[in-house]
């Protein structure tokens, strides 16, 4: 006998931020605090993103983003050849374990009012999550749902299948 499904979780569950971050191949990025901003700025153009975390000593110091350069740096006509990113990274810092759902990842970046997260296990960054990457998995979890629901509905209204 099949127990009847009552929720959309039950459906088709969310998927963790280690499902997502499993999917990624590039192995995390990062700089150090005594990098200066114009090489931190280089790395993310070379490899066209826009958020780094800052690691000093094997432990998440800060985070720093293209618009913290572009706020703290340029906006202050600092020199971004000699300015470091300890001078303006960001270090309140919102970050998830990799068994938080995406749901929760979505709140919390709402409610932060932060386009990215650093996942940690325990205090090793293991991936950055971008408002991209959730509202992709997002989308592609609620096109499954849609087919899934179409099938449910097929059964339901053929429940013979030498019906067809």
């Amino acid at each position: 006998m099949q127990v009847p499904l009552t929720t959309m979780e039950q459906l088709l569950p969310f998927p963790t931020v280690q499902d997502l971050i499993g999917k990624k191949r590039e192995p995390v990025l990062s700089v150090k605090s005594d990098t200066t901003v114009l090489a931190a700025l280089q790395l993310m153009a070379e490899k066209h993103i826009g958020f780094l975390p800052v690691i000093d000593g094997g432990r998440l110091a800060g985070v720093i983003s293209e618009r913290d350069c572009a706020r703290r740096v340029l906006l202050k006509q600092l020199p971004a050849a000699t300015t470091l990113v300890h001078e303006i990274m960001t270090t309140q810092i919102y970050s998830v374990p990799p068994d938080m759902k995406i749901p929760e990842c979505v709140i919390l970046m709402h409610e932060r009012g932060v386009r990215h997260l650093p996942v940690l296990r325990g205090s090793e960054v293991v991936g950055v999550l971008s408002v991209r990457d959730l509202m992709g998995a997002l989308i592609q979890r609620h096109e499954r749902l849609l087919r899934r629901l179409a099938e449910e509905r097929l059964t339901i209204m053929y429940p013979d299948p030498s019906s067809y």
